[in-house]
């Protein structure tokens, strides 16, 4: 194993304990709770918020976390609206780490060059939705995004729309809970199964046109 791959390894490592000893110190039911009586202090609620979107990737919550609470406080309009500006947000800080991490060597070096080969066939917009669609947790696929050099606009945008199916299903559930109560919210295998098939469906024109183009090119 290359030092570099030791090193960037042992520092993934390091990151992950971190990140895993607060999510045993702060329990996201406990952290809304805090955050739901705040709601009545708009704009200390507002601060709170962000504050939480942008260290929730180093608390290893899924974000959908955030907008079942977004769904229980304002309902489905208003929650939706804030749930898709707080999956942007929240996907900045791991997108920002791995733009200005040293990804020309090791691992991180191996991940940039397959990423930004799959970038260049999808297009940067359509590669980040069918990812975020896909089953793939949304932070490392931030921290890819980030290596692969894509550029801020259409990561945010296809963040945005890529967490569409998501932030719905998250926000109707809090909506319609008369308490808020984390523990009974699960996202259904149909779901799942329906937006990885989408995945699918968005990569498969790209994908042919490339091995298409390919092969012209290696039967000249």
């Amino acid at each position: 194993m290359r030092a570099a791959t030791r090193r960037q390894l042992v520092g993934v490592a390091g990151l992950l304990s971190l990140a895993g000893l607060a999510a045993v110190l702060f329990s996201p039911a406990a952290v809304l709770a805090g955050l739901e009586r705040l709601a009545a202090r708009p704009a200390v609620f507002a601060l709170a918020l962000v504050a939480l979107y942008l260290i929730r990737p180093f608390l290893l919550w899924p974000v959908t976390s955030v907008a079942v609470l977004l769904g229980y406080l304002y309902g489905p309009a208003v929650g939706f609206v804030l749930a898709i500006l707080g999956a942007a947000l929240t996907a900045l800080p791991p997108y920002l780490l791995g733009r200005y991490a040293s990804e020309d060597i090791g691992l991180f070096g191996y991940v940039s060059d397959t990423g930004e080969q799959f970038f260049e066939t999808t297009g940067d917009v359509r590669g980040v939705v069918a990812a975020r669609f896909s089953p793939v947790p949304g932070d490392p696929i931030s921290y890819a995004a980030g290596l692969c050099h894509v550029s801020p606009a259409p990561f945010l945008a296809g963040t945005m729309i890529g967490e569409v199916p998501w932030a719905v299903v998250a926000v109707f559930a809090g909506a319609s809970m008369r308490t808020l109560n984390l523990s009974s919210f699960t996202v259904g295998p149909m779901l799942v199964i329906a937006l990885a098939g989408l995945a699918v469906l968005l990569l498969a024109g790209p994908t042919y046109r490339r091995l298409r183009s390919r092969g012209s090119a290696d039967s000249q």
